[in-house]
């Protein structure tokens, strides 16, 4: 049976005889002269074929979207428990600030290490009210960590760098270092000087005890796989 210059099977001449013919003949003609015009244009796709491979891709995106965003979110939430917890370490009086002198030091257990210039801009510019003051908010330390610890801006050093930042001290290459004349170098050197907490951390995790010195690869060695 042929409709609109185009043969129907089986099927379509029951429906035909049932009368029903008129609608499924244009129904069919409709559909095959798209698909006709479909093939015709250059990229030979059918525009059903193209709209569920839009689809398709559309949903993959959507679906890598909102896993990044979850990754992004549960890194967040991670951070700021981190942060939070640096923070009460310093904060004794849970008054929800610290002292502006305390931040390096949460900065640096945060793993996070600018240099002294930066560390005052820091401060000064973006952790302070515009009021003079002497203290910072853990709100404000917040924002500005999640952000430095996001960008990676302040990162430790390579191991590489680090071991030679060791070799300047051992002049001598003998590849440690008397724990006495570090211990006098964080002390008193810097306008960021380690407090005896630190030290004794420090001390604890890079000192030999037999010795009393610093085999200084094999503490980075260990401080870089640490991390």
């Amino acid at each position: 049976m042929v409709c609109g210059g185009i043969e129907l099977g089986e099927s379509a001449k029951r429906v035909r005889q049932e009368g029903k013919s008129f609608t499924i003949c244009c129904l069919y003609v409709q559909t095959r002269a798209e698909l006709r015009a479909d093939r015709a244009k250059p990229n030979g796709e059918p525009k059903e074929g193209r709209t569920f491979r839009v689809g398709i891709e559309s949903l993959g995106q959507k679906s890598i979207m909102a896993t990044k965003k979850t990754e992004e979110q549960e890194w967040e939430l991670h951070t700021e428990k981190q942060i939070q917890a640096a923070f009460r370490l310093y904060d004794k009086d849970n008054k929800g600030t610290v002292s502006e002198d305390e931040v390096q030091y949460i900065m640096r257990y945060l793993n996070v290490y600018p240099t002294e210039v930066a560390m005052v801009n820091l401060i000064k510019q973006e952790m302070q009210d515009d009021e003079p003051t002497t203290y910072v908010t853990y709100d404000r330390l917040k924002t500005v960590m999640l952000r430095l610890l996001k960008t990676k801006e302040w990162e430790p050093d390579a191991e590489d760098i680090l071991i030679q930042a060791f070799k300047t001290l051992d002049t001598d290459n003998l590849g440690y270092i008397e724990w006495d004349k570090i211990k006098d170098i964080l002390t008193t050197k810097g306008e960021a000087p380690f407090r005896n907490a630190e030290i004794d951390a420090f001390q604890r995790v890079a000192v030999d005890m037999e010795t009393g010195r610093v085999y200084y690869e094999d503490y980075v060695a260990a401080a870089v796989e640490g991390d």
